[in-house]
């Protein structure tokens, strides 16, 4: 991945430990931060977060190589899934989706394009039960 302006902006590298280093882009309203503090698609802040907390997940979700967590939702896609409890025993999955792709801003190329969303849903769900964010 490689630094650029505006929404190719890398805001945060994620360095893993079973899959490709990746990166969090500005993006704009369709992925990278920008969609994730918008709510996703759906306008949903409550369960779209750019905490430290939420972002551990996102790792955890990124290097979980477990049968059946993560998915190829399209060609290039990565989506993946780390289940989790809070502090107050509700069952929870952090639901990360990546595009590896190759991302292209203002007609020059900066690599993969990085995270399209994080989000979470209640109870222990694969990635099928990620539902639209």
């Amino acid at each position: 991945m490689e630094n650029g302006p505006g929404a190719a902006a890398i805001v945060q590298r994620f360095e893993l430990v079973w899959s490709e280093d990746t990166g969090l882009r500005e993006g704009n309203a369709s992925f990278g931060r920008q969609h994730i503090a918008a709510g996703g698609s759906t306008g949903n802040t409550s369960n779209h977060e750019l905490t430290a907390a939420a972002k551990s997940l996102w790792v955890k979700a990124m290097d979980n190589v477990e049968k059946g967590s993560w998915t190829e939702p399209f060609k290039g896609g990565h989506l993946s899934t780390y289940r989790h409890n809070t502090g107050s025993g509700t069952k929870r999955t952090m639901c990360v989706l990546i595009d590896n792709n190759n991302y292209r801003y203002n007609g020059k190329e900066y690599g993969r394009k990085g995270i399209i969303t994080a989000y979470w849903v209640n109870g222990h769900v694969g990635p099928g039960g990620c539902s639209k964010d």
